[in-house]
């Protein structure tokens, strides 16, 4: 589902924000928002900043890019097709695919995954137009928050998969899930925090996956997007007319 809102800067203007189980469908809406926007002007550079808990950074393959290079991006059925049916079922190779197609122009993940640290070091990635796209990874909103400063950023898709609030992932069936408290969320997401304000004021779109087999299940991750809904919104998602909070305080 997706809904259209004002804004969150304030300064005019809608944005849209969609919702769905698996990761990968974010690419079909990322292609949507990047084409819908292309038609108000000639060029433009979308980052991602992506909160999730895997760094989901598959690389496509020389097979992979072949095909992504015959989608048609102006085809929404060929890419909602491309997205639940080509895309890696894992839920690893969407950010990978877009940055190929330049739908996104750099990465920028804060995640947990990753054992070595070679794992955090920054990648690369030459579209099929040949243009280099640089990939970030952060251990800490800390690190996030003073690379973006020190960005010139002017556009941003605002990801967040639902297993990032979990401490542990990819379990055994014996192991139990462990989270993160309510409080340190809601301090990570709040429009009040200056990472969100920042993201805020360059907003593109907005994906959120519900992920629920790396929550602990669909309650929980129903759990974790409505403790978003309850910081960001007048309304739950999928009512008309739904506000920003923070602009009617």
């Amino acid at each position: 589902m997706h809904n259209y809102l004002a804004h969150p800067s304030g300064t005019g203007g809608v944005v849209q924000i969609s919702l769905f189980n698996s990761h990968r469908f974010a690419f079909y809406f990322w292609s949507l928002w990047k084409k819908e926007l292309l038609k108000e002007r000639s060029s433009l550079n979308i980052d991602l900043v992506t909160y999730d808990w895997h760094q989901d950074l598959v690389y496509p393959s020389d097979g992979g890019k072949e095909e992504l290079k015959k989608l048609d991006l102006d085809n929404n059925f060929e890419v909602s097709f491309f997205s639940s049916y080509r895309l890696n079922t894992l839920n690893d190779s969407h950010i990978m695919s877009a940055v190929y197609l330049d739908i996104i122009n750099d990465v920028w993940v804060l995640c947990r995954q990753g054992t070595f640290e070679s794992d955090w070091e920054d990648e690369y990635l030459e579209d099929f137009k040949g243009k280099k796209h640089t990939i970030r990874k952060f251990k800490t909103e800390d690190a996030l928050r003073e690379a973006l400063f020190l960005s010139e950023i002017q556009n941003v898709f605002f990801d967040i998969d639902l297993d990032y609030f979990t401490f542990n992932n990819n379990i055994e069936p014996t192991d139990k899930f462990r989270y993160m408290k309510d409080s340190e969320i809601k301090n990570l997401i709040s429009p009040e925090n200056i990472v969100i304000k920042w993201i805020f004021e360059r907003l593109s779109g907005i994906t959120i996956a519900l992920e629920p087999e790396f929550t602990g299940g669909i309650s929980k991750s129903m759990r974790y997007l409505s403790l978003i809904e309850n910081l960001w919104f007048d309304k739950n998602l999928g009512n008309h007319h739904i506000k920003w909070k923070h602009l009617h305080q």
